[in-house]
């Protein structure tokens, strides 16, 4: 999962003698409770449990300590690290990292987590004793028999969906062979991918195999110009063509990975001809991974067309080979122009928050939901791109994304 790339800061200092930033990928689960006796006894707490550290506790308090890590809301740091990707076992109360969970064990009476660590096991057992969920112990849950089967179903629900923040209830699956997405018609008023006009593209990455095999394959493409990733196993890299292949094509030398969950904006302004690429995990500040000035070459040979293409190859070999895409999109935004300053922060930064319910919405040309209308359709709701389909696919491809 996506938030094991991330740092989170717990304390900042201005309410305790010490400011702590800490990996998702060292944070195993997190619980709240209240802390019973000595300094602060009753006060709201944090349980913030690390795989290759001692754990830390946080306690809620307006003043400091001399002794105790204090934070202004515990409720605040909790709910930041849920939406960050960490998932709820106990609501309000128990949340896991799930790539720490190795091994789940489960019956019609039983539900036992593994979680990697010196953590243990945490049990979640029917019971017929309790009317509301109730913690036995430091590892142990009593579940009302009546509520269980729910109980489970929602639990292993939330360790294998996607991360929070894909704000869409499907996606497309792209194989890599020779499926992608197509819009006939719409692209040439709308900019997309044309070295002449400015534009922005945005969309969302939903899983991403990793392949250390230096080649290209298609993110977007309009006629014979098209922007690709070039994989390189853990980092990739973008690159441009106004040919449709990889030969001869100019990039961003700058190799970043692309995770799970991944938002990529890419905006294009005529002005200096300046194409500049972001990406970032919902709910955190965008990176800018870099800027490219399109060179005279690529502006020389523009060949845009009125389709619009999510992942098409090329079908060629060698040197001037083009893949189509391998893994998941969803939300694809396009808009004739660019985000302002504050719409590009809310556009990652959003989580929950429905695309026709951002500021940046009146703004944009398109919104293809994708995955979400019958196959093979694919309908951009704004209306600028029409034509669209999944091409040589199957109705598999567009994958419903469990509700947590």
């Amino acid at each position: 999962m996506s938030f094991n790339t991330f740092y989170y800061q717990l304390t900042t200092g201005d309410n305790t003698s010490i400011a702590q930033r800490v990996s998702g990928a060292n944070i195993a689960y997190v619980k709240k409770y209240t802390k019973s006796g000595g300094e602060l006894s009753g006060a709201p707490a944090l349980l913030v449990a690390l795989i290759n550290d001692a754990d830390i506790n946080l306690y809620q308090s307006d003043t400091p300590s001399s002794s105790l890590l204090t934070i202004p809301s515990v409720d605040d740091l909790y709910d930041h690290l849920e939406s960050a990707g960490m998932s709820i076992l106990v609501e309000g109360s128990l949340m896991v990292n799930p790539t720490c969970v190795s091994t789940f064990s489960y019956d019609d009476t039983m539900l036992k987590a593994n979680v990697i660590g010196p953590t243990g096991i945490f049990q979640f057992i029917s019971s017929t004793q309790v009317t509301e969920i109730t913690q036995k112990n430091d590892r142990t849950w009593l579940i009302p028999t009546a509520n269980f089967d729910a109980f489970k179903t929602l639990a292993l629900q939330r360790l294998s969906s996607l991360p929070s923040g894909t704000q869409a209830s499907s996606y497309i699956a792209l194989a890599g062979s020779d499926d992608f997405i197509n819009f006939t018609t719409g692209a040439t008023a709308a900019g997309y991918v044309d070295w002449s006009k400015d534009w922005s593209l945005g969309i969302t990455c939903v899983g991403y195999p990793l392949h250390a095999d230096n080649k290209y394959q298609c993110l977007f493409a309009s006629g014979n110009n098209v922007i690709m990733i070039r994989r390189g196993g853990t980092n990739q890299s973008l690159y441009i063509a106004s040919n449709n292949t990889g030969y001869a094509s100019q990039g961003i030398n700058t190799w970043v990975p692309i995770n799970d969950g991944d938002r990529i904006l890419i905006a294009y302004d005529t002005t200096n001809n300046h194409l500049r690429y972001w990406k970032g995990q919902p709910g955190s500040p965008p990176t800018l991974v870099g800027t490219l000035t399109v060179n005279a070459a690529n502006l020389t040979a523009n060949d845009p067309g009125d389709d619009f293409a999510i992942g098409r190859g090329n079908s060629q070999t060698g040197a001037q080979e083009l893949l189509h895409w391998d893994g998941g999109f969803n939300n694809c935004i396009g808009m004739q122009g660019a985000l302002s300053a504050t719409q590009l922060l809310e556009y990652f930064e959003s989580i929950g928050e429905a695309y026709d319910e951002a500021t940046y919405y009146p703004d944009i040309s398109t919104w293809a939901k994708l995955g979400e209308d019958t196959y093979p359709t694919v309908t951009d709701t704004k209306g600028a791109l029409t034509g669209g389909t999944l091409e040589n696919g199957t109705e598999e491809d567009f994958v419903v994304i469990p509700t947590p």
